[in-house]
């Protein structure tokens, strides 16, 4: 009951990224939330797919101090994931997509936290030496999603999390869901934290 209401209360504190374009469901955007803000302070976050801001800012908002790294082509590119090309393309229309980023998250007085990172993920792991949470949230296609994990996953730091959006039990034909069942469960280092929906997140240990 606690719990219930300490949640319901963090929700309200983050209820603006439902007029965000994006795809995250309540349950989820309080997973992003509710990790980030147990992370220690000057925190380093990276996001890999970041779209128009909707998971941004609820990691932006989780953080008490340090920064969000959003990793984005700001282009609509799918990556791999054809199912969804045609859905970002037409959403994207002739909208700056990188512009509406920034005047989105300006908006909602989070643009101070969040360091953009145009561009793809394999262009950036090597900037990073140390991450306490990843978000992997971009190509969603097998061999798109074991890269942003074999790039990134190492760089988590012992007491860290990392998350993956989309994580469906039964299709094991999406990267997320593959990666979650070969990669992440079972591995000594990482151990299941808790599921929001299809946000699913883990606790690396070490």
């Amino acid at each position: 009951m606690i719990r219930q209401l300490i949640e319901k209360a963090a929700l309200k504190k983050i209820s603006a990224f439902r007029d965000l374009d994006g795809w995250l469901t309540d349950s989820e955007a309080l997973g992003l939330y509710l990790t980030a803000r147990k992370l220690p302070r000057n925190a380093t976050v990276v996001e890999i797919g970041s779209w128009q801001g909707k998971s941004t800012y609820c990691l932006s908002k989780g953080l008490r101090s340090g920064n969000v790294y959003a990793i984005d082509p700001f282009n609509a590119d799918a990556g791999a994931d054809e199912g969804s090309r045609e859905i970002y393309l037409h959403k994207k229309g002739d909208n700056n997509l990188l512009e509406q980023f920034r005047k989105n998250m300006e908006g909602l007085e989070v643009l101070k936290k969040i360091i953009i990172k145009q561009g793809y993920s394999h262009q950036f792991h090597s900037d990073f030496e140390k991450i306490d949470f990843l978000f992997i949230d971009g190509d969603h296609s097998i061999p798109g999603c074991k890269a942003d994990f074999e790039w990134y996953a190492p760089k988590v730091t012992v007491g860290g999390y990392i998350a993956f959006h989309d994580f469906y039990e039964d299709r094991e034909e999406l990267g997320p869901t593959w990666v979650i069942k070969q990669l992440v469960m079972g591995a000594k280092e990482f151990r299941f934290h808790r599921k929001y929906d299809t946000l699913w997140v883990a606790k690396k240990v070490l």
